[in-house]
């Protein structure tokens, strides 16, 4: 799980991305220079179609502080998202596990507490590197409004979360060494917003991104499974998965009604 970031251990992320961002640069221009990269694709969709590679399930999940995962079942990984939080977090998340599918060496086979946090971290950067590239622009042509405000309407053109909004920002006020920045980012960083959806919607912003979207799907695992109950019909532990998938599904739908 990744670290909970707040202002008091910020300087510490931004001194760790220092020293990844050769790798995570070098990764995510690996990526994007690949022949099947779908440059006209949006970002987020994008990482959601390359998970949906391995079976993706989008699920809602009553934890808040989980925002999804691999597991890892004979040797196959299933990425699952958690379709009970904001949809800028659900875009955060899959670019994360795809950094975990795509470049992650070590933490689905290592036990060794710190090597697994840095791997969260690199995960995080890339996730970061991927959505946000540009923000730092962006930021300083937003026209002059309360600073929040700038910040909102960063989140919606780059389809990303208020925090990782607001560290891509202080890494970048760090290099140009701009501490008005700097103070103003801290100063607004660990703010709790309830009405965050109005808070949209009064500057014109598709509140959608701030609201869950309690999708459930698992279509692109249902299709892995019913290609093996094709090609193997005697072994009948497919149609086991088969019917414990449907499960999951019918016990995720239980918790959307719930929580409407």
């Amino acid at each position: 799980m990744s670290e909970i970031i707040s202002s008091g251990n910020l300087d510490k992320v931004i001194s760790i991305n220092a020293e990844i961002k050769k790798e995570i640069s070098r990764e995510v221009l690996q990526l994007k220079s690949n022949p099947s990269f779908v440059k006209n694709s949006s970002m987020p969709q994008l990482a959601i179609m390359i998970l949906q590679d391995y079976g993706l399930i989008q699920m809602p999940v009553e934890d808040k502080y989980w925002s999804g995962a691999i597991f890892v079942k004979e040797g196959k990984t299933i990425p699952v998202i958690n379709t009970a939080l904001p949809r800028a977090n659900q875009y955060f998340t899959a670019w994360h596990e795809v950094y975990h599918l795509l470049y992650d060496k070590i933490s689905f086979d290592h036990i060794i507490e710190s090597d697994n946090v840095l791997e969260e971290r690199k995960a995080e950067y890339f996730a970061a590197s991927m959505l946000l590239d540009g923000v730092e622009r962006y930021f300083n042509d937003l026209s002059d409004m309360e600073f929040v405000n700038k910040i909102f309407n960063c989140m919606s053109m780059f389809q990303a979360p208020y925090k990782a909004v607001l560290v891509s920002l202080y890494e970048y006020a760090c290099q140009s060494d701009n501490e008005k920045l700097c103070d103003r980012i801290r100063n607004v960083f660990d703010l709790q917003f309830d009405d965050v959806s109005v808070k949209f919607r009064n500057l014109g912003l598709d509140d959608s991104l701030v609201v869950p979207s309690f999708v459930i799907n698992a279509a692109a695992l249902k299709d892995k499974i019913s290609s093996r109950i094709k090609q193997n019909p005697e072994l009948t532990y497919h149609q086991d998965n088969e019917k414990f998938l449907d499960n999951i599904i019918l016990e995720a739908g239980l918790i959307v009604r719930r929580q409407r």
